[in-house]
């Protein structure tokens, strides 16, 4: 299985922030996250196809998708919100999640979307 954005293309054309050594961590998981969310296998070609921003569509899409997990990573969970001495903290829940990552799956190309 093939990872749907390199670093290169993360840092120089998404404008990412992440480490090489944290996108690297984190890029097959999110390439197998996009494969639970389209009708068919994502190739080589399709990533380097230019026509109608085939290629970039993916590769976009896989990085917002990635900075998602990263963020994910640093803490949400499904509590909704918590108050410590007046300080509180609203934390996104599991509903909320999935809408955000359908959300980015959304930038994927049409041809590649599994309708349920």
């Amino acid at each position: 299985m093939i990872n749907y954005a390199d670093y290169e293309f993360y840092s120089n054309t998404y404008k990412g922030s992440l480490s090489g050594d944290l996108f690297n961590s984190l890029i097959g998981k999110t390439s197998r996250e996009i494969d639970l969310n389209v009708n068919r296998e994502i190739t080589e070609d399709d990533l380097n196809n230019e026509e109608h921003n085939f290629g970039y569509k993916i590769k976009y899409t896989t990085c917002l998708l990635l900075d998602y997990i990263n963020s994910e990573n640093k803490g949400n969970g499904a509590v909704k919100s918590i108050s410590i001495d007046g300080v509180s903290k609203t934390i996104k829940g599991l509903e909320e999640t999935k809408k955000d990552k359908q959300n980015i799956l959304n930038n994927l190309p049409q041809e590649l979307v599994r309708y349920i």
